[in-house]
């Protein structure tokens, strides 16, 4: 397995073996995003292992974690980065965890979805999507966007942390619109629209933003939950409040 970490400065590398420390007791390894910093892992979320997470961090203390296999965030959290302790100590099994306050999003599924219809069932995998991971391009900041194909168009997934370190901004872009192409924004017990354009998560558990005023989100139910889905054209830009 090869795990890497970068930032600005800092040349992407590989952590092996021979890198990690030996000897009992072990002191935590942490990793602070003094800069932005985006680490790959394995991430552990529930009792589900995201085996392609990418972490990335911010000076800010605001951070998130990608699955890339699907085209979601699946966590956000404030304060340290992460704890590399079960990574880098001995041989390690691959995985990091937030060092800070996390909200999960749920199960990792996929983000964009094609539906017949907006109540059609959102699948739990990638079948008849396409879908193929194209890692990510950085910025001059060291931030990531997020590329991938689905249903034969390119799409770039892109989040920045929001001024006055509220939550974080996510615009997503379509290079080729695709018929009835739906966004998956949320899962939750319980889903409230306090306000035009703004969302309520789980009894302020966190808050969505939809910046994309052209955009009008559905909350639907869905075996037992609520889900909040939203249809796509061009592009799409909300914001995760937390």
């Amino acid at each position: 397995l090869g795990l890497t970490v970068a930032g600005p400065g800092v040349r992407e590398y590989l952590i092996s073996d021979a890198n990690v420390a030996s000897g009992d007791p072990v002191d935590p390894i942490l990793i602070n995003a003094s800069v932005n910093t985006n680490l790959r892992s394995f991430m552990d979320i529930d009792t589900i292992r995201v085996t392609h997470a990418v972490s990335v961090g911010s000076p800010q203390q605001m951070h998130y974690t990608y699955d890339l296999d699907k085209g979601m965030i699946v966590q956000v959290w404030r304060g340290g980065f992460l704890d590399a302790t079960p990574m880098w100590h001995s041989r390690g099994d691959g995985s990091s965890r937030p060092s800070g306050s996390v909200l999960r999003f749920g199960k990792p599924i996929m983000a964009l979805q094609t539906l017949g219809s907006a109540d059609g069932a959102w699948s739990a995998d990638t079948t008849g999507t396409s879908y193929r991971p194209k890692g990510y391009v950085l910025d001059g900041k060291a931030r990531p966007t997020f590329r991938y194909q689905i249903y034969n168009t390119m799409v770039n997934d892109m989040s920045r942390i929001l001024d006055g370190k509220q939550g974080i901004h996510r615009e997503i872009s379509i290079e080729n619109p695709v018929a009835n192409l739906y966004l998956r924004l949320a899962e939750a017990e319980v889903i409230e629209m306090p306000e035009e354009g703004l969302y309520l998560i789980n009894d302020k558990s966190y808050y969505l933003r939809i910046d994309d005023t052209t955009a009008k989100p559905i909350i639907r139910n869905a075996n037992g939950h609520k889900e909040l889905i939203v249809a796509v054209q061009k592009k799409i830009s909300y914001s995760i409040l937390f």
